[in-house]
Order: C-alpha cells, then sequence, then structure tokens
C-alpha cells in the first residue's frame, strides 16, 4: 500500500533482503536502493577529509534514518522501516 508517499511493500522487501544480507553489506544494499529508486543520503565522502557530516543520513521509500557512525545507519533504517510497516498494519486492521 502506498500512503503519504510511502510504498510499504517496497519497504518490506527492501527489508527482507537487508535481513538476508550480511551486516557488512547492508549499507551497500540501501545505497544502491537509494540510486534505483531515487532516495538521497549525506554521508562521507569515500575519499578521507573531503567531506564528513556531523550526522549521517539516508532516505529511501520514505523511511528516513540517521546515525552517528556507517555501522549504525542500516541498523536504524531496518528499525524506522519495521515500526512503518508494524504502525502501517495495525492501523490498517483497526479501519477494516
Amino acid at each position: 500500500m502506498t500512503e503519504y508517499g510511502i510504498d510499504t511493500g517496497r519497504i518490506a522487501e527492501l527489508l527482507a533482503e537487508l535481513g538476508v544480507s550480511a551486516q557488512r553489506h547492508r549499507l551497500e544494499v540501501l545505497k544502491r536502493a537509494v540510486v534505483a529508486h531515487g532516495g538521497r543520503w549525506d554521508l562521507p565522502s569515500d575519499i578521507s577529509g573531503v567531506y564528513e557530516p556531523a550526522l549521517l543520513s539516508l532516505q529511501v521509500f520514505g523511511v528516513h534514518a540517521m546515525a552517528e557512525t556507517l555501522d549504525e545507519l542500516p541498523r536504524n533504517w531496518m528499525r524506522a522501516a519495521a515500526n512503518i510497516i508494524e504502525g502501517g498494519a495495525c492501523r490498517w486492521s483497526e479501519a477494516g
């Protein structure tokens, strides 16, 4: 279902893919999704010292997450995505 620009079907698919991906590959999976589907990120440059934001962020399929480190970012996105799916499921079951 798409509501307020949030496509829960795609979120669930990406969340499932991340769930079976090794932790060290999750950021790359998210970056590919951002590029393929028009999300945004604020991540440090691959070249040390060129650009290093104080707070890292990534948004894809309407789910936005922030973190202080690259290791935390995929985990935070997965939590936010799971919360959106869970919240949507509760709302839709109450409406039915």
